[in-house]
């Protein structure tokens, strides 16, 4: 019969190992989730497919490019919100399954000043940016004939002192013989042939709370500086299945008669740390643009609680509950990778041109204060990602008659794993519409539709779902000059 063979021997050495099996939640896609930029903020840089960074004339150059503040000849105040709508269609074993989620959130609140000068220009700004969403969702459904996640916890006759094998044994889904202290030999019936199926929702995000300054060094030559201090938090759920909807496992023998098993995983972290945003910004006369930034990598601490428990039923009546970790905290560091980035505009009587390109190292991410398995992921960071170049460009046409700006962009950012393919690029298609009112009141939106895809594995590569994501965003802003 399986289960009840050890019981103190085990536990002491669950307990002795279970701080370090907390980290299994990071792995490399955490650095990323905190690197990665998002759509940023502002609605007239998003019409322009957030090619901003040769424009940046209004509070959102605070994180777009900090220099170009140093223009503004008024004071601004300005909100913002946004609104994104997540959809993912995945693929698992040939069968599809959809799932949308969504999120609202303030997207920027600020205030501008412009000290007044004898000469040149002095500007100082403070507020707040919404820099990304992590807001996400799958939800998947298929019968897999070769596996089972059982079986990477508690892989038959190997020797092991992974402590995960424990929930699979208190749910009476496999055993184990002592040959140690801390090793065991496990054993599990369930191999392959379950309906698996699930559902992820990922939500947070990262804010920016700047202090900005700006000064016109020379005529039409600005430099500009922003220290963000950062805010956020990311939520992580995960509900998991595995059934016998075919009765491979029927026999009337107890514990061979498997009717479903469920994994329930939570994860909720507090983000905090700070960065900074360097920026100069050359002005050809009133119809172009030079713009250079740099954004120094963000420390940031992420302060997580981690849960985790099971439930299995038999086709006897028999049911059992295991609660392996129940909000286990952990701390660590993250360290992003600088990002380069350089935009022209250029004006053409009532249309404006705008293009960016971005440069980052992703292989530069790091893990650092935490425990060792976590930081050995540092070392699968500099394997599977490379540096990449994002490219973005945009248009604005002015129908001054009628104080009206249309906007049109495309934005391309190719993904930071190594040997991905192009489709698994994120692609922004956008367009923006804005309204000057007695010249000083700026009402702007804009909206950008997203699409790529990508792919997560369940355990290992025999459970893997692949997805085609398409996300919809929109931003408002009003913005008022004095």
């Amino acid at each position: 019969m399986m289960k009840k063979i050890f019981t103190t021997a085990i536990n002491a050495a669950f307990l002795s190992v279970m701080l370090t099996l907390c980290s299994f939640a990071q792995f490399s896609e955490d650095a990323l989730r905190l690197s990665f930029p998002g759509l940023g903020v502002g609605a007239r840089s998003l019409g322009l497919g957030t090619a901003y960074t040769g424009v940046a004339d209004d509070f959102t150059a605070a994180q777009w490019n900090p220099a170009g503040l140093a223009q503004m000849r008024m004071n601004e105040i300005s909100l913002g919100f946004s609104h994104l709508s997540y959809g993912n269609t995945s693929t698992f074993f040939n069968a599809s399954q959809s799932i949308t989620n969504s999120s609202t959130s303030l997207n920027s609140l600020g205030l501008v000043y412009s000290v007044p000068t004898v000469r040149g220009s002095f500007v100082i700004g403070v507020g707040y940016g919404r820099q990304s969403d992590f807001t996400t969702g799958l939800s998947f459904r298929g019968f897999n004939p070769s596996s089972s996640i059982i079986q990477s916890w508690a892989p038959d006759g190997v020797t092991t002192d992974d402590p995960r094998g424990n929930l699979a044994y208190e749910l009476y889904l496999a055993n184990a013989d002592s040959l140690s202290p801390m090793s065991y030999r496990w054993d599990s019936k369930i191999k392959n042939n379950v309906t698996q199926s699930g559902t992820v929702l990922e939500g947070g995000g990262l804010n920016h709370w700047s202090v900005s300054g700006a000064i016109e060094a020379a005529r039409n030559f600005f430099i500009g500086a922003t220290l963000n201090f950062i805010s956020g938090s990311y939520a992580y759920s995960r509900q998991y299945y595995e059934d016998d909807l075919r009765n491979f496992y029927d026999s009337t023998s107890f514990p061979f008669d498997l009717k479903t098993f469920s994994l329930q995983e939570n994860i909720e972290s507090d983000l905090s740390g700070f960065t900074m945003k360097l920026g100069m910004l050359y002005r050809f006369e009133r119809n172009s643009r030079l713009g250079i930034a740099v954004k120094t990598p963000s420390w940031v601490t992420v302060r997580e609680t981690f849960s985790q428990s099971g439930m299995s039923e038999f086709d006897d009546g028999d049911h059992f509950e295991y609660t392996t970790f129940d909000r286990e905290l952990n701390e660590y560091d993250v360290r992003t990778p600088f990002i380069f980035s350089a935009g022209l505009s250029y004006a053409i009587q009532d249309l404006m041109l705008s293009g960016d390109v971005e440069y980052a190292d992703w292989t530069q991410m790091e893990f650092r204060n935490a425990d060792t398995r976590l930081l050995s992921f540092n070392t699968l960071i500099k394997e599977i990602f490379q540096p990449t170049v994002n490219v973005r460009v945009g248009a604005e046409y002015g129908l001054h008659d009628a104080g009206v700006r249309l906007r049109g962009g495309f934005a391309y950012l190719p993904s930071p794993y190594e040997g991905d393919p192009s489709s698994f690029a994120r692609k922004y298609i956008t367009g923006g519409i804005g309204f000057i009112v007695e010249n000083a009141i700026a009402v702007d939106a804009a909206y950008a539709h997203g699409f790529w895809d990508t792919f997560r594995v369940n355990y290992n590569e025999t459970s893997k779902t692949n997805e085609r994501v398409k996300t919809n965003n929109i931003i408002a802003t009003v913005s008022y000059r004095f």
